[in-house]
């Protein structure tokens, strides 16, 4: 009955916490109590399947205290990240009504005196390091019909959510960058940033004017394409400086960015988050310290600007403050060094975890395996209860239905005064029904029975697949590598002589 029904458990269980996940969200602004026993609830869902799933595929017994702390501690995380959602902004010196900037209106940045601006779902606005700064997150859902209002929320949440980031320029006119995909073809291919752009340009903001299009030189035009509504503006700004910038930040490569008016801003996919307003602000801060500083005399008639650009901390540390995390400060360091995206504090503390755990569930039968290939593991004598031949059901191969069974031992073995009861994959000659064996039993969790060599050595096998995995991961989070390209362009750089 397992058999049949364990998949539709982890399915269902999955559903089951998205769907809670929604709710919660949903319950956010309406009742707070609510909202926090909808994310625990959904935090229960999600790591009660995956402790499931680990149990029923390997086919070994979760320890029983797992099934209570892992849950807790996992629906403690997700109910704290909801908080963090919640509060964030009330913790700022912020006003809730823009006093500047643009607002989303069916993909058009209009100014705040609108007669019809799009509806906002959160906005936020306060000072930082001399910058005004903005933040709005919007929905790109057109007003769905009453009978279909629930079905529509639920889309909503799914696929219609973004978050435009503005900061505080002098009125300047209109100029658009964006990334283009398939940028590095055909010398190199770069799927996730180019999902990524996608994903980001069905919520991307344009100015609320007339746009042409302006050519820069071959190689700006082939990354990235701008439109503007004073080709002598965008010449200004567009310095090789600033191109420099652009093409050589990662931050760059996904995001649009856009001057219109007295806001220069960018739009992600996704809520409007603590770290997204920091983040994305903060490169915004950067382009606007970069841009020549006539252009804020000139065309902004501010010339005081550009004292105040140049004089803003954008280095992470002063920008997140105590908001980047003892930890995720150097790792967010090192990340950028690396040309790789920052982490949020969820995405950090996931990735750890699953490293964690990848890393723990390698190291176990390792570690058994070494002992007992050492002789230092307990030894044991097994009564065998019942052999199992294994086979190969070539119907299962057909539909997929069933997956080959491997032979099995089923017996029992004391060890310290208990009799233990356990059913084993079995890696030499099957032993007959009563039958009396030596095998090795591992000290460490899930304790298995080895019973030669072969057995120990590929149980090995297996824990190197595992431990190499976390292992990467952990390197790809904490200390990760460049990217091919940027290694390859770093190396030109410096075969390049100066002058």
């Amino acid at each position: 009955m397992d058999d049949l029904l364990g998949p539709w458990f982890v399915v269902g269980g999955y559903a089951a916490g998205f769907a809670l996940l929604w709710l919660a969200n949903w319950l956010e602004k309406r009742n707070a109590v609510a909202a926090a026993v909808g994310y625990a609830l959904c935090g229960i869902a999600f790591s009660e399947t995956s402790l499931y799933w680990l149990s029923a595929g390997t086919g070994s017994s979760v320890p029983q205290l797992l099934w209570f702390v892992f849950p807790l501690a996992f629906a403690a995380l997700v109910a704290w990240r909801g908080w963090r959602q919640r509060t964030w902004a009330g913790r700022l010196d912020a006003v809730a009504e823009p006093t500047f900037g643009v607002l989303p209106h069916r993909g058009r940045g209009v100014a705040l005196d609108h007669p019809d601006p799009g509806p906002r779902r959160t906005a936020v606005e306060f000072e930082h390091q001399g910058h005004r700064l903005l933040g709005i997150e919007y929905s790109t859902s057109p007003p769905g019909e009453e009978g279909f209002a629930e079905l529509a929320k639920v889309a909503e949440q799914i696929d219609s959510i973004y978050a435009v980031v503005e900061l505080r320029i002098p009125v300047v006119p209109a100029l658009v960058i964006s990334p283009r995909t398939g940028a590095f073809e055909p010398e190199h291919f770069t799927p996730l940033e180019d999902a990524r752009i996608t994903r980001n340009g069905f919520g991307w903001l344009r100015p609320d004017t007339a746009l042409d299009d302006f050519e820069v030189d071959a190689e700006f035009d082939r990354r990235f394409s701008v439109t503007t509504s004073d080709p002598e503006f965008a010449a200004a700004v567009l310095t090789e400086e600033v191109r420099a910038l652009i093409m050589g930040g990662l931050w760059f490569r996904v995001h649009q960015v856009a001057f219109h008016g007295d806001a220069l801003w960018t739009t992600d996919s996704g809520g409007l988050t603590e770290d997204r307003m920091f983040g994305n602000s903060r490169r915004l801060a950067i382009l606007a310290a970069a841009v020549p500083a006539p252009v804020w005399e000139v065309w902004g008639g501010d010339p005081a600007f550009s004292s105040v650009a140049a004089g803003s901390d954008t280095g992470y540390t002063a920008w997140f403050g105590k908001r980047g995390g003892l930890l995720r400060t150097p790792v967010n360091r090192r990340r950028e060094a690396a040309d790789r995206q920052p982490v949020t504090s969820v995405s950090l503390t996931m990735r750890s975890l699953i490293a964690l755990g990848l890393l723990v569930g390698g190291l176990l039968p390792i570690a058994n395996s070494v002992t007992a290939l050492s002789g230092l593991a307990p030894e044991a004598r097994l009564s065998v209860i019942e052999s199992f031949e294994g086979h190969v059901d070539t119907t299962c191969r057909r539909n997929s239905s069933c997956a080959d069974s491997a032979p099995r031992v089923h017996g029992t073995y004391e060890l310290g005064g208990t009799t233990h009861e356990v059913t084993t994959d079995w890696y030499g000659t099957l032993p007959d029904k009563d039958e009396v064996i030596d095998v090795s039993i591992g000290p460490l969790w899930w304790h298995p029975v080895l019973e030669n060599n072969r057995a120990s050595v590929i149980t090995l096998l297996y824990g190197l697949i595992p431990l190499v995995l976390g292992a990467g991961l952990a390197k790809a989070t904490y200390r990760p590598r460049p990217p091919r390209r940027i290694r390859k362009l770093r190396k030109q750089k410096r075969a390049t002589p100066v002058g």
